[in-house]
């Protein structure tokens, strides 16, 4: 990179006669304390550094229609031994694939109350047929097998009675409402998934079968990015 000296050429400096004593005290004084421009300068910078909690979001919506996202399966807290995180499982049951950045997942009590926007920030897509998994850790974190962390956006536990919503542009894409999710395993859509499935309580089970073979986790998986077994 280029200096100023080497852009526009040597410059023969002036000869300055020293500055009497107490000149050179003051201008010490001076050259230890920042400018009220520089303190400005600083507050601000520091304002922007602890205000800015995710990274900005331009103005997206996902891709999606409504009905062919949906809800297939939920893992909530567990009351036995478990070292698998809480997640949301959704299915694209249209024929081509769909951006999810920009997707909203809100979440509220039954009644309304506690409501919680868990909004994807970043790129991310959903293939036709596929699955996607939204568990509840960092990013960095996210278990084999799932796809996106949501910790940042929301750090709480899924509600046990609740309503679940998938939103792009306020337009509703799925909704499912639960009285009660199971405390040992998930809550999982059976069967093949579709948009009228998944609105019928009947088609809805508690998912608590322990995998065959040795496990690395504890606790009742469910199916995190696979078909559900179906209900009884």
């Amino acid at each position: 990179m280029r200096t100023l000296a080497s852009t526009f050429g040597t410059r023969r400096r002036r000869a300055r006669l020293p500055a009497p004593a107490h000149a050179r005290l003051r201008m010490r004084a001076a050259a230890r304390t920042p400018s009220s421009r520089s303190r400005a300068a600083f507050a601000i910078g520091a304002v922007i550094a602890v205000g800015c909690v995710h990274e900005p979001l331009p103005f997206v919506c996902a891709d999606a229609a409504v009905g062919e996202l949906v809800i297939t399966e939920l893992r909530g807290p567990q009351s036995t031994p478990n070292s698998l995180p809480q997640w949301i499982e959704i299915a694209n049951v249209s024929d081509h694939a769909i951006a999810l950045d920009g997707l909203h997942l809100r979440l509220s009590y039954r009644d309304g109350s506690g409501a919680r926007d868990m909004v994807i920030r970043r790129e991310r897509s959903i293939a036709a047929g596929e699955y996607f998994v939204f568990a509840f850790v960092p990013e960095n974190q996210v278990p084999d097998g799932m796809d996106y962390g949501l910790a940042g956006e929301y750090d709480g536990d899924l509600y046990g009675g609740g309503v679940l919503l998938l939103e792009s542009c306020d337009e509703i894409i799925d909704k499912l409402d639960w009285t009660e999710l199971p405390t040992n395993g998930t809550w999982a859509l059976g069967g093949t998934p579709s948009a009228d499935a998944n609105d019928m309580d009947a088609a809805w089970c508690a998912d608590e079968h322990e995998p065959d073979g040795a496990m690395v986790e504890l606790g009742a998986p469910g199916t995190p990015g696979e078909a559900n077994p179906p209900c009884p």
